[in-house]
């Protein structure tokens, strides 16, 4: 990664203005940690599939059903990803850590294990 500031100048400004090259637009790491987050049920799942599974798993049965519970946790995983991913990203903004989705992620896990429980208690 380069290091140091890119300077630029907006047209007919008098101002040059600095722009850190490790600084990313917001929208990439909050891509980054929501995608993690939307995945990250699929790998929780998994497990729970295998041990409800019989004798000898088949592993597209598996996987259907893994896939099959991730489509009916939508309407509760895709908002707690989006929220969380965001409060992670703003937590790291505010802490300046570099690898911003990092904390992302683990907002947008942590709003979905949250909404889980959540969900729970209410229904």
């Amino acid at each position: 990664m380069a290091r140091g500031t890119k300077l630029f100048q907006a047209p007919r400004s008098p101002l040059i203005q600095g722009r850190s090259r490790a600084q990313r637009p917001w929208w990439q790491p909050y891509s980054v940690s929501v995608v993690i987050g939307l995945a990250w049920p699929m790998i929780a799942f998994l497990p729970a599939e295998l041990a409800a599974a019989e004798e000898t798993p088949d592993v597209a049965s598996v996987l259907a059903a893994t896939f099959d519970a991730w489509i009916a946790a939508l309407p509760v995983l895709v908002p707690s990803a989006l929220a969380g991913a965001a409060v992670g990203l703003l937590i790291a903004g505010v802490w300046g850590v570099r690898r911003r989705w990092v904390p992302g992620a683990i907002g947008a896990i942590g709003a979905w294990y949250l909404a889980l429980v959540l969900v729970a208690l209410i229904g």
